[in-house]
């Protein structure tokens, strides 16, 4: 019999052996090639989301150290000395029973510290405190804290715009006992021309040159909005403030608590002619940033003016989503340990206990427990020389591909900020911790 298989013969073909072997090999080749791609389709997606995370995170450090650096200009003489003791009541010429020292740092939102500038809102009609750095350290997202994302911080900070950097830009004429609404009276005429209606001025007394900062004399600054120039040269109006017609800053008459006193008495010390002058303050920021949650519990980082009183231009907006935790420490040169005298500063700031036994932690909200410095003691730091900003961010969706039972995945403690809870969290988040210092301009260390 002749075979069929001969060699060029038109019915020649595969077995079905041969075509079984080819399909299996055909197979294999075609699931590890679709195994790879797909391996590599996930590795991308979680390099993007990474990317995503650690874009939202450089971003938003970017805002926030943008304007801490700021933190302050404009206010130069106008923070408070640490040995200021608070005393009076909220409607006394000392003010604010309820703003606990002149540190940075308060327990809540429900407080505020008792330096800066003093300014009245038309919209509470009561006078406040605009401190150039305020701080709430690990809130606990209750009462006055509502909207705040439990264990993160707050940062609220204030400066001005066109500040020349000089004590003051012009002198006064006349002393200024009260705040009730009208004009300023300047010497040299002329001196009316670098101020700008709708802008804002600040009263304040000069300081003692002769060492550091006068513990003698109330630091703090009265905040009024120009309201218009008279023309005459020598003068500039704050009238009296109206809801919706942009001067929220005035108020309409006479409030003790706008003006300075003596720390020790706690009688009323007027802007004098001789020891007060005026300040070209610009336009006014005042800033808050804060952790929310979001729908989906996602959270995000706030950012809220609070120069902007009239209802609905300040509401709170998203800066960024997925960044679950602010954190900020803050430090000043304390010199040695035991030695409260401002030419003992050392010019570093030092963090945790050295070998030398001389120098100890000048950080405060930087390790869990962290205690502050009281007032009028060494190490009370009112005006702190740095600002280290932490931000944590993560994915807005779990990752499946992180094992549900890795123990590590979960939160992050950073700064002062602890997970204390037992079993610790866990999750299928990925995150991203960035932090940097920055160094709040025309700050100065004070006794």
């Amino acid at each position: 019999m002749v075979s069929r298989r001969r060699r060029g013969h038109p019915q020649a073909g595969l077995t079905l052996v041969e075509i079984m072997i080819t399909l299996v090999i055909s197979g294999i080749i075609s699931a590890s090639t679709f195994m790879f791609f797909a391996g590599q389709q996930r590795i991308y997606e979680t390099q993007t989301k990474i990317l995503n995370i650690q874009q939202n995170v450089w971003a938003s450090m970017e805002v926030v150290a943008r304007y801490a650096r700021a933190a302050g200009s404009g206010m130069f003489e106008c923070t408070r000395p640490a040995s200021y003791a608070v005393a009076g009541s909220p409607t006394g010429v000392r003010a604010h029973s309820t703003y606990p020292s002149a540190g940075p740092q308060t327990a809540n939102l429900g407080a505020r510290p008792s330096t800066g500038l003093r300014a009245y809102s038309e919209l509470s009609g009561a006078e406040q405190w605009i401190p150039p750095i305020w701080i709430v350290n690990n809130s606990t997202g209750t009462g006055t804290d509502a909207a705040v994302r439990a264990g993160t911080d707050v940062l609220t900070i204030a400066f001005g715009n066109r500040t020349s950097g000089t004590d003051t830009d012009a002198t006064l004429a006349a002393n200024v006992t009260n705040t009730t609404a009208g004009g300023l009276t300047l010497a040299g005429a002329g001196t009316d021309a670098m101020f700008r209606a709708g802008e804002f001025i600040l009263l304040m007394r000069l300081p003692s040159w002769s060492y550091g900062i006068d513990p003698t004399t109330d630091r703090g600054c009265t905040l009024l909005q120009v309201t218009s120039i008279p023309g005459t040269g020598v003068a500039v109006d704050h009238a009296s403030s109206a809801v919706g017609g942009g001067r929220l800053w005035n108020p309409a008459g006479s409030v003790a608590a706008m003006m300075p006193a003596d720390p020790a008495t706690g009688t009323a010390l007027p802007y004098a002619l001789t020891t007060s002058g005026v300040r070209n303050f610009g336009q006014l920021t005042w800033i808050r940033f804060y952790i929310a949650n979001q729908a989906n519990n996602i959270p995000a980082l706030m950012m809220q003016r609070l120069d902007l009183p009239v209802a609905g231009l300040g509401a709170p907006q998203v800066l960024a989503e997925g960044i679950e935790d602010l954190q900020v420490a803050y430090a000043c040169d304390t010199g040695t340990l035991g030695n409260a005298d401002l030419l003992a500063l050392n010019g570093t700031l030092d963090e945790g206990i050295t070998s030398d036994e001389k120098k100890t932690d000048e950080w405060a909200n930087n390790v869990d427990g962290d205690t502050i410095a009281a007032a009028n003691t060494h190490g009370f730091c009112n005006m702190p020389t740095a600002l280290r900003l932490t931000l944590v961010a993560r994915s807005l969706e779990a990752d499946d591909l992180i094992d549900t039972a890795l123990r590590e995945n979960g939160p992050l403690d950073v700064e002062d900020h602890v997970q204390t809870v037992s079993p610790r969290p866990r999750d299928q988040f990925r995150r991203r911790i960035m932090s940097t210092t920055i160094y709040p301009r025309n700050n100065r260390p004070t006794i």
